[in-house]
């Protein structure tokens, strides 16, 4: 063979292999570090890490961030977007990767009969190998898209959490509110079993009272199903079975004496909504697309090798081999005019989603007015219907009224408790909403305690006993009202009284229906 076929035999076995080592690729970084950081920077409390989990069997009451840190921790939702990005770490690695080369191995023989020519080659594809700094890039962008997607689905996940918490906290509001209306309702029954056992009460009012009194523990019951129900929600949210111990705390947040800029919430979404980094990344990723597209057409299908023959006669021919094809017919054009497409197409999602930021900030904006604007009259109420509750305590100490009438006062009050606890409810929803509009966390300034952490349960109307009233023995010139014990007090001695407030109570309650 010639010596210089040889050396150049050689020489290109060489190059091949130095271009394949170099080629060669390990596995990419831990590409889940990015995520955390802008994930703690925006949530804080919102932790990744292993090493900060929070035990599921706590007996104190469940916190805010205790319960994040649970779904960051337990919930197979944030598994299932976890292995998105392992799924786009494959891909980087697959993008650092060129194509394997090419053996081919040919064989003739003579038609009458001898020796079998053979003849064999090596090639390796140019295409993938000078466009492959451009490849990897893509395969980061891609990457980094990967990671913003994956940090969007998490902020998600934790307002979404935020929303569950504060409904079941709500829930579980409401139903120590009603729990109150409950106790009156059977004060309520118990004074009025007294005095129609005493005869000084019509059956058809005592009737009133025994209905009354099914209906309010109808509505004890269904706030018991709604607040076991969104307990139940919380914990499978957050990837806890519904047997799971936790407690709840039975208090809502108070309310934040706050205010915000709609213009710095506006800047906010522009500089961490990450639905807007996310498109901007993909028109990016189409730019780099079209200059990786036009670079193909200069190298589309070309590949070098080696090309070896030894003759039927025994003779042998080594040398190099060049393929390629013309980029004649197919030069990408539809992939092109795609990539043009798809560039609208982004563009104008950009600029609907900077709307959508725009429509759900001023939404949160207003739902938070609107509470507490709601609250605020609300609290004008409580006080009113405080003082109402007092001054009928003080009447019926001097028996200017009933007691029928003082329980109906109380119940109005404990009812007023019911719509503040919906508004503080709504007003912590919308602020959860705000968050996920701009996408982070909002700072909560420390307010003083309103009338959500209210114990209206201060008059225990379950074991208030009026059947042992007796008016009749009572010197009321000499009575001190501030002292006074109406659990011993009997009105079975006083139908004119009981029939005054009878009429009284009938008269509440038809302007309660209407």
């Amino acid at each position: 063979m010639n010596p210089n076929l040889k050396k150049i035999a050689l020489l290109l076995l060489l190059a091949s292999s130095l271009l394949i080592s170099a080629c060669s690729s390990t596995a990419p970084q831990n590409s889940l570090m990015p995520v955390q950081t802008a994930l703690e920077q925006n949530f804080p409390g919102a932790s990744l890490d292993a090493d900060h989990t929070v035990s599921s069997s706590t007996k104190e009451p469940l916190q805010l961030t205790d319960a994040i840190q649970l779904l960051l921790s337990h919930s197979p939702q944030v598994r299932m977007q976890l292995a998105q990005l392992g799924i786009a770490d494959a891909q980087q690695l697959q993008a650092e990767l060129i194509s394997n080369p090419h053996i081919s191995i040919g064989a003739m023989r003579p038609e009458g009969g001898g020796r079998w020519q053979l003849e064999t080659g090596l090639s390796q594809p140019l295409l993938e190998l000078f466009t492959r700094p451009l490849r990897r890039q893509l395969a980061q962008d891609n990457l980094l898209r990967a990671q913003l997607q994956l940090q969007a689905e998490l902020q998600e996940l934790v307002v979404q959490t935020q929303s569950h918490y504060y409904s079941a906290l709500a829930a579980a509001q409401h139903l120590q509110i009603q729990t109150q209306v409950l106790d009156a309702a059977k004060a309520q029954m118990q004074l009025a079993l007294s005095l129609y056992r005493a005869g000084n009460m019509a059956e058809n009012q005592f009737l009133y009272y025994d209905n009354e009194l099914r209906r309010v523990q109808q509505q004890f019951n269904q706030r018991q199903l709604a607040a076991k129900n969104a307990r139940l929600t919380l914990l499978n949210f957050i990837g806890l079975p519904s047997t799971n111990a936790l407690t709840l705390p039975t208090q809502l947040p108070v309310l934040q004496p706050e205010t915000f800029a709609r213009d710095q919430l506006m800047a906010e979404a522009n500089s961490h909504r990450l639905d807007n980094k996310i498109i901007q990344q993909q028109l990016t990723l189409a730019s780099k697309r079209r200059t990786l597209l036009a670079r193909e057409n200069g190298w589309r299908d070309i590949s070098v090798g080696i090309n070896a023959e030894r003759e039927a006669d025994g003779g042998k021919n080594i040398g190099p081999e060049v393929e390629f094809a013309l980029p004649i017919f197919n030069r990408n054009q539809g992939k092109l005019a795609a990539l043009d497409a798809q560039v609208a197409q982004l563009q104008a999602k950009l600029q609907q989603h900077e709307l959508a930021a725009d429509v759900e900030i001023a939404q949160a904006l207003l739902a938070l007015e609107t509470a507490q604007t709601q609250l605020a009259l609300i609290t004008q109420s409580l006080q009113v219907a405080e003082k109402r509750t007092a001054l009928a305590q003080r009447e019926v100490n001097f028996m200017l009224t009933s007691p029928f009438e003082l329980l109906e006062i109380k119940r109005n009050e404990i009812q007023l408790a019911h719509d503040y606890t919906k508004e503080l409810k709504n007003y912590w929803l919308a602020r959860s909403q705000l968050e996920l509009s701009i996408g982070k966390t909002l700072p909560i300034s420390t307010g003083k305690p309103d009338h959500s952490q209210m114990n209206h349960s201060k008059m225990d109307h379950s074991k208030m006993d009026h059947s042992k009233m007796n008016h009749s023995e009572m010197d009321h010139s000499k009575m001190d009202h501030s002292t006074m014990n109406h659990a011993e007090m009997d009105h079975s001695s006083h139908q004119s009284h009981s029939d005054h407030s009878d009429k009284n109570t009938s008269e509440e309650q038809e302007h309660q229906h209407d």
